[in-house]
């Protein structure tokens, strides 16, 4: 028997999946506990890594500096306790669909007891990243290639409203020459 799980995302108003602050250890410890009588893919262990924007930037910077050579905001985990600069944005690593991102102009998140409140996710740090104007005007595309095929892109953009980022599934483009 096979049973393939992704990564886990929680925070207390996550209930599409049933996980909270306060059952998420327990759930963790039954995977792991199922995991000694059923093969699992992939590990709950990878999969947790997997959903980490740390583990993904690490990817980014060596595909950026060694294949295409091409720029990177810089990033770097945020040591507890160190000043919080305010030109950086602060990414949790599990970021629950974006929200737990934090840019510049979000004072109120900027601290270190709001940071701490946020570590529910197990493993979860934040890390602080060059802020890129562009990207938080015009979003991020998301491109997935599947066997080398574009299979979707993703658009984000920042929602103003709730202070996130919302989503959607693109299907016409930009050039690259309307986009400069």
């Amino acid at each position: 028997m096979h049973i393939h799980l992704f990564g886990n995302l929680v925070s207390d108003s996550n209930t599409q999946y049933g996980l909270t602050t306060a059952n998420v250890r327990q759930y963790l410890d039954n995977l792991r506990g199922l995991s000694r009588v059923i093969r699992m893919w992939p590990h709950q262990d990878h999969a947790n890594t997997i959903a980490s924007k740390w583990e993904l930037c690490q990817s980014l910077d060596l595909i950026a500096q060694e294949r295409t050579n091409t720029a990177r905001p810089r990033t770097r985990l945020l040591v507890d306790g160190e000043r919080i600069v305010n030109a950086m944005v602060l990414k949790r690593t599990h970021s629950d669909a974006g929200e737990h991102v934090i840019v510049p102009s979000d004072t109120t998140r900027r601290n270190w007891d709001y940071l701490h409140s946020q570590l529910d996710v197990p493993g979860s740090r934040w890390i602080v990243q060059s802020f890129v104007e562009p990207l938080a005007r015009l979003g991020e595309w998301r491109v997935f290639l599947v066997g080398g095929e574009m299979v979707y892109t993703v658009h984000t953009l920042k929602n103003r409203d709730r202070n996130t980022w919302s989503w959607d599934i693109v299907h016409t483009y930009y050039t690259l020459d309307e986009l400069r």
